[in-house]
């Protein structure tokens, strides 16, 4: 073979090895952990309602210490009704999507399968908080009791911004803005039903 022909050959060969390394290359992809985009885009909501929240807290005034109850109380439903004016179109699942509804409801679902019987059986806490009470999204929230959240349950949720807890009603999760006492967002059917009986 003449050493021109080699030589082409070779060329070719190099320029075949250097196209499939760039498509193989190219064919890598980082692994996304889905879970990781989910709690992220939740993140992203509840920080937008917390902005939202903040600019409405700085127009009712602060918060100072030396306030007495009533101005406490007071402060709060002004900011209840700010938050409630400024997001009359809220819905349900506007932070709870559905993707992160399911993965939550996942991990609730695993957390009270892990309990002891005896637990479970004598429920006395969160769960029957407002037996009686339905939640909407947008409304007040009613302060009758305010019984402790599972605190098994909790390292496992997204975290939330100081502004913001969860709670438990039945077999609802809610979003609740702490000061305003408002419902952020709820996500039925969050308990195991197995659990509420």
């Amino acid at each position: 073979m003449a050493p021109t022909q080699r030589r082409a050959i070779f060329t070719r060969l190099g320029l075949a090895g250097m196209l499939a390394g760039m498509a193989f290359g190219c064919g890598k992809t980082e692994r996304v952990d889905p879970n990781k985009e989910i709690f992220a885009d939740f993140s992203k909501r509840v920080d937008a309602y917390v902005h939202l929240r903040n600019r409405l807290a700085d127009s009712v005034g602060p918060l100072d210490p030396k306030m007495s109850q009533n101005e406490i109380a007071s402060r709060s439903t002004k900011l209840a009704n700010a938050i409630i004016a400024a997001r009359q179109g809220a819905k349900q699942g506007e932070i709870f999507t559905p993707e992160a509804a399911a993965f939550v409801a996942t991990l609730i679902k695993q957390e009270y399968g892990r309990r002891p019987a005896r637990i479970l059986e004598s429920r006395g806490d969160a769960q029957d908080e407002l037996p009686n009470f339905t939640p909407v999204v947008n409304t007040v929230y009613p302060t009758g009791v305010l019984a402790t959240f599972p605190a098994s349950l909790l390292p496992l949720l997204p975290t939330l911004p100081k502004e913001i807890e969860y709670r438990i009603v039945s077999r609802y999760l809610i979003l609740r803005d702490i000061e305003a006492n408002t419902i952020v967002d709820i996500m039925p059917n969050a308990v195991p039903e197995e659990t509420g009986k």
